[in-house]
């Protein structure tokens, strides 16, 4: 048997999270309470175009990871690409450029930064020049939110070296941005990339709801890793034993004598996405489990190039959950 969902702990993460040391309304502290009570046992805060550790708030049961989001763009209010940076290294300070445009409070900060000096130029040419040193420094690189940046996949159908892109950012939607990004999620496979599917919180205010709609606490990942420790998680995360979700739980994805089996907590549907058709579907009255023949389907694409499946587990209520996107190589 094959397990495409390794068997190990499964820790809830955020990883899209400002404070008040950028554009959010409340301190690393309070921002971290707020996500371990709602149950979630890792926190990344990524303020803008600063990486500031923020380890002293990490506890046994609780683990806080470095990072920064940094923006490039054509104007204030025109076309954008934002991208998280997510350190292998817990202590690091690194920032590949420093933002002129920086809040006045953001100032006191920028000296504990060091600046490899990049542009800030929004280009094709130089956002990948950003992701390839972000990823040569050990950070791990998430494309966010396209609908809410402007961009198309004449934009980011250029980005190269991306680990990760945003196939749900609850901060924007109750806005009015559609940022279920099933559809860029699919355009990025079907170029042959395999970016990680991140839900995120994308934090700034805290609050019960905006707009009749929950903010915070709405999307997570799922991280395996043996232990809830810097090294164990960031090694989980970069070998993709991930799974995102704004509700149901994944419980095991398995590949045994041409089968694929998933199990999970009650849903409304269980759809096979596949990069040639069909797509299947299973649905009923909270169903918690799965099977799909694959042999037909792989032995029609074995010759093809960028063939991929992944699976999308949707809730009642409509919450879903998404796994990373498996090739035929995976269930060698």
């Amino acid at each position: 048997m094959k397990y495409l969902l390794p068997k190990t702990n499964y820790y809830k993460a955020n990883l899209h999270t400002h404070t008040n040391i950028s554009d959010g309304h409340l301190t690393p502290e309070e921002v971290k309470d707020f996500y371990k009570e709602k149950g979630y046992q890792i926190l990344a805060l990524t303020d803008h175009n600063l990486t500031i550790p923020h380890n002293d708030l990490t506890e046994p049961d609780f683990l806080m990871i470095t990072g920064t989001e940094v923006d490039m763009s054509v104007a204030k209010g025109q076309k954008t690409c934002h991208l998280c940076l997510l350190s292998r290294d817990p202590e690091a300070n690194w920032i590949p450029f420093r933002d002129p445009d920086i809040l006045e409070h953001m100032k006191a900060y920028e000296p504990l930064c060091q600046s490899e000096d990049l542009p800030q130029a929004y280009s094709p040419e130089n956002i990948n020049r950003v992701i390839a040193k972000a990823n040569e420094k050990g950070f791990l690189v998430t494309y966010n939110h396209p609908c809410w940046s402007l961009e198309f996949y004449e934009d980011y159908s250029h980005y190269e070296g991306l680990w990760g892109m945003e196939h749900r950012n609850s901060g924007c939607i109750p806005s009015g941005y559609d940022e279920d990004n099933g559809w860029v999620f699919r355009e990025f496979l079907n170029q042959g990339k395999r970016p990680m599917p991140i839900m995120a919180d994308d934090t700034h205010r805290i609050f019960a709801k905006q707009n009749g709609y929950p903010v915070a606490g709405q999307s997570w990942t799922m991280v395996g890793a043996d232990k809830l420790e810097y090294g164990a998680v960031m090694d989980g995360l970069a070998a993709g034993e991930v799974y995102s979700s704004c509700g149901p739980e994944i419980h095991s994805l398995t590949y045994e004598n041409g089968t694929l089996r998933v199990t999970c907590s009650p849903a409304a549907k269980i759809r096979l996405m596949r990069s040639r058709r069909p797509h299947r579907l299973a649905w009923g009255e909270g169903i918690t489990e799965a099977e799909f023949p694959m042999e037909k389907w792989l032995e029609n694409c074995k010759d093809l190039p960028n063939t991929w499946f992944y699976l999308i587990i949707t809730a009642a209520d409509g919450t879903y959950a998404v796994t990373k996107a498996y090739t035929p190589a995976d269930l060698v």
